[in-house]
């Protein structure tokens, strides 16, 4: 602890009695120890100085330390939770990567995207991604650019552009396929077919839940059978197979309510679904039980969103 505080010490000093690259890397590093220990304020203070010392030094200073810098304004403010700004320093930071040439590029243009996702701007989001994604790259087929496609695709079901998020989530499956990750395959799998299901191509829409489903009971995964069952309960029920639909609806939702932080919103989805079924079926009085019953969560929901 106490080689902690002096390094902290001599980089006070550092500061005191430098000028310019010097003074502003002696930021950068006390910046770190700041982040360290939680105090992200702070942290963000240093990094703005270290930053406006940086873009004064003109021809002579390294774009990639300034690039730096704005990383670590935007994860600063990630931290604080200021989605908005963080997406904006991140943007800034990518922009400098990429007109270097730096492949560091990617992994930020995906936080940006993050940021922007956070903020609830999804269009903004998804711009970000794909700019990533066009990046002329070495990096074309690794994990982050795949991350970015389906980043890409998760932006754009918010946008409800379908066809164009299951273009991207395509793309995303056959790169995480060539570096067999076989749990990222099943994302891809259950979030294509909720594609196919918005698309009214139900055959397709099962399919795909089927593979995720394979995935998840041979590797006994908890997260993916609650999902790949809740999208097959979807596919039965544009096949209109409705007894199916309920019943995979209902293992979906046991596994749902069983989790520490259950994911409300999606279980609302997913009882509204189980009523318009029983409505279909002329079941109305249990469908108005289950709206009646949700209602409340439904309005607590929609607010935190």
């Amino acid at each position: 602890m106490d080689g902690f505080e002096n390094d902290e010490n001599v980089l006070w000093d550092v500061i005191q009695t430098s000028e310019g690259e010097e003074k502003a890397e002696a930021l950068i590093q006390l910046s770190y120890h700041s982040s360290h220990r939680g105090a992200y304020q702070d942290s963000l203070a240093l990094c703005e100085t270290a930053r406006d010392i940086y873009e004064n030094l003109g021809p002579v200073r390294n774009e990639a330390t300034l690039a730096h810098i704005y990383f670590g304004i935007g994860f600063s403010l990630r931290q604080l939770k200021r989605s908005r700004d963080a997406a904006f320093a991140l943007g800034r930071s990518a922009s400098i990567y990429q007109s270097i040439g730096s492949d560091e590029a990617l992994q930020v243009r995906n936080d940006e995207g993050d940021m922007w996702f956070e903020a609830g701007d999804f269009q903004r989001s998804f711009e970000a991604y794909r700019n990533a994604i066009e990046f002329p790259s070495l990096e074309s087929s690794n994990q982050i650019m795949a991350k970015n496609f389906a980043d890409a695709g998760t932006a754009l079901e918010k946008l409800q552009r379908w066809e164009d998020a299951l273009g991207y989530f395509e793309n995303a499956r056959k790169i995480y396929k060539s570096l067999k990750m076989l749990e990222s395959i099943a994302h891809c799998d259950e979030e294509i077919s909720l594609c196919y299901f918005k698309l009214d191509l139900g055959q397709k829409a099962l399919d795909h839940a089927q593979r995720a489903l394979d995935f998840a009971v041979t590797a006994r995964d908890d997260y993916h059978l609650m999902w790949s069952y809740s999208r097959l309960g979807l596919a039965y029920k544009l096949l209109e197979n409705f007894e199916e639909s309920l019943k995979f609806f209902e293992l979906a939702k046991s596994i749902m309510v069983h989790h520490e932080t259950p994911p409300w919103a999606a279980l609302i989805k997913l009882e509204k679904q189980v009523a318009s079924i029983y409505e279909r079926e002329g079941r109305t009085r249990e469908a108005e039980e289950i709206l009646r019953r949700i209602a409340v969560i439904a309005e607590i929901v929609m607010e935190e969103n």
